[in-house]
This record gives C-alpha cells, structure tokens and sequence, in this order.
C-alpha cells in the first residue's frame, strides 16, 4: 500500500498517541494496584450481613453536576433512614453543605489525603470506580476511612471491595445508583434528582427579579469547563439575537465570575455574576426556560424540573467508546430537549435551539417586532 508522505505522518500519529493512551493506562492500573496492596484484603460478599447506619461517598474530583446526578440517591437514602456523608474537597463544601439530603461533610485536601482525620463509617461506596482516573483518589480515601464493607461500582479492581456492581450496557448516571439501592435491599426502577429551597437564596433571588416581571424568563448558560463546549462569542451573539428577534424575554446569562467579564448586558440582558452558587440555582429555579451547554446548569434545571434546552457535545470518556457521555449524562425528565453536536457531522445550529426553545410551553407567547442585537462584539 503507497502512502503519501503526510498520509503516512498522519498515519504514525494515531498509532504513536494511541500507544501513550496505553501507557498511561497501564501506569494508571499499576498505581492503583500498589495503594490497594496497603488495604485489607476484603471478604467478597452477594449482599450485606447487616443493615447499615451510615454510608459515605469519596466525591473529589469531580464536579457539581456528578453530585446533582447523585442527589436523588442520597435523598432516598436519607428517607430510609441511611446517615449520608460525603467526602469531597473546598470548592464543593458551600454546595454539599446547603443539601438536606446529606448529613455530614468532610473536607479533604485530594493533594494531601493522608492529613484527613480517620472517618467511621459502616460502608463507603466508591460510585465513579469505573473511572479510573476516579478510582485511585476512591482507593486512597479508603485509607482514610474507618468502614465494615466497601462497595465498588464498576471498577475491575477487587481486593479492597466487599462487593463489587457492574455497569449495565448502554448506562444512564441513575443506573449504579439503583444497583447500589438493589445490593442494599432498597430496588428502585426510577431516580429523579433532588435540590431542596435555600431561603436566603431564594429571598435574595426574588428580590432581584422584582424589577423583571411580566416576560418569561430565559436562563442562558453559554459556558462549559473546556472550551469546545462553550459557545463562541458570536454564538452566543447569534443566539441572543435570535431569540429577542422572535420573543420579548429577559434572558439572565449565568457563568463563572472570569467567564461573564467581557460580557455587557443590553435592553433585557442581564449579566448575573452571583457570589454564590445557590443564587444560580435559585434563578434557575424561577426561570420559564433553561439554555445550556453540557455541564452542571444542565442537571441542576432537570431537578428543578424546569424547561430545558442543552447542547451536549459528544465525547467518550477515558478514550473508551462504550462509556459516550451524552448517554451518561443524558437529562432526565419530560421538559428536557438535547440537542447532540460534534466536531465534524453535526455543528453546533443556533437555528435548532432557537426551534427548540420556542417550542417549549410558555416560552414563544409574546411575539415581538422589534430585533435587538444583544451583547456587541
């Protein structure tokens, strides 16, 4: 077979990236393996000898969104009678801490584990083993944890683990979830997330609109983690146009504080850069419509049950094409609308959001004549 010369170069590119994939899984499974050879090797149980009290969950590294996708599981624990208590680092603790859903929160320094004073716990429950990148923080945590059983969802390592759940095919973040309930006893075929009412947020919020009635209210995220799920600039222009040109709104454009300062808000735009994450969620909560790209604004409106349109850009997580996360983190509820881009055979189509915002009830009511081009570049 004859290849060009930049056939060929590109040819050797794929196989010299997919040997440092390797590499760096294979050296990933080995630090594993030896912080597990510290830990007790467990007894393997089918199920648990006794009714656990307590269950604690190591949530470091992770996002805001992994812990909304998890709120329906502690809240059902919690109403069993279950003490939930999780594990997680600085900037979760203001998020961990206003959940009703969960009684008591540890702070760890995920650079410094062994500083973390010994926890008791009847079982630890490692939800994201089947993330190895995930597992070894789990693994480490373990060392700091004082518990009967340990329970690994997904993960191919044993020694640690008392049991051990595998993943369905094809799964949904609230599948471990109802494996987890099922080993403890609890089967449950439908989990939906769960964001109890933060008075001083709420009040705070309340206030704020007051000056904002009459026109339904449009929350725009256009702002993920990484930069090819944000919206461009003239995206985000394009949208906001949009849909002033077709509804009177006002649109409430939420982000991080670094994210909304180029930003300048217009004749009903209004740039909300909140110092809390509460007053989001609170905003949120009184919004007729939610926008956003794939990120924890997106599961934040399914458990407020609110009218949803997100942009989830399809990726694989850890290079494994069985684990796609717009299956994963796919939003639940009956008012969520994704809407699935990539790289090359679906761009990012502001006229297909506009269409899907305008189809959700309540939303397109108000037809308006003037066009009003928001946020200048």
């Amino acid at each position: 077979m004859n290849l060009s010369r930049p056939d060929l170069l590109n040819r050797l590119k794929r196989i010299n990236r997919k040997r440092n994939r390797y590499l760096h899984e294979l050296k990933g499974r080995l630090r594993l393996v030896l912080s597990a050879w510290s830990l007790p090797a467990a007894r393997r149980h089918d199920s648990l000898p006794q009714p656990p009290q307590s269950v604690i969950f190591p949530f470091v590294n992770l996002g805001i969104g992994d812990a909304v996708c998890h709120t329906g599981l502690w809240q059902k624990l919690k109403g069993l009678g279950y003490r939930v208590q999780i594990i997680t680092e600085t900037r979760s603790e203001v998020f961990f801490k206003g959940l009703d859903c969960v009684d008591e929160v540890f702070i760890v320094d995920i650079n410094h584990i062994d500083r973390l004073a010994k926890i008791d716990s009847d079982i630890v429950v490692g939800m994201y083993s089947w993330m190895e990148r995930k597992a070894l923080f789990e693994i480490k945590l373990l060392s700091r944890i004082r518990y009967k059983y340990a329970i690994s969802i997904g993960g191919w390592l044993k020694r640690p683990y008392h049991i051990t759940l595998d993943l369905p095919a094809n799964f949904h973040i609230t599948d471990p979830q109802k494996c987890l309930l099922a080993a403890l006893g609890h089967p449950c075929t439908a989990l939906r997330y769960w964001l109890n009412p933060v008075p001083g947020s709420d009040d705070f919020i309340k206030n704020y609109l007051s000056k904002h009635t009459g026109k339904p209210r449009i929350v725009l995220n256009p702002f993920a983690s990484v930069n090819e799920r944000t919206m461009t600039r003239e995206q985000l222009t394009d949208l906001v146009a949009k849909l002033q040109q077709s509804i009177t709104c006002h649109i409430f454009i939420i982000g991080e504080t670094h994210q909304l300062a180029t930003l300048e808000g217009a004749d009903n735009v209004f740039i909300c850069n909140f110092d809390s994450l509460w007053h989001t969620i609170s905003l949120i909560n009184q919004a007729d419509l939610v926008i956003s790209v794939e990120t924890a604004v997106v599961h934040i409106a399914c458990a407020l049950n609110k009218n949803l349109v997100c942009v989830f850009y399809s990726t694989n997580i850890d290079y494994n094409n069985a684990l796609q996360s717009n299956i994963i983190f796919k939003p639940i509820g009956e008012k969520a609308q994704q809407i699935i881009v990539n790289g090359t055979t679906l761009p990012f189509n502001i006229d297909k959001v506009v269409q899907a915002s305008l189809a959700m009830p309540g939303v397109a009511d108000r037809p308006t004549v003037d066009f009003v081009h928001a946020l200048p570049g």
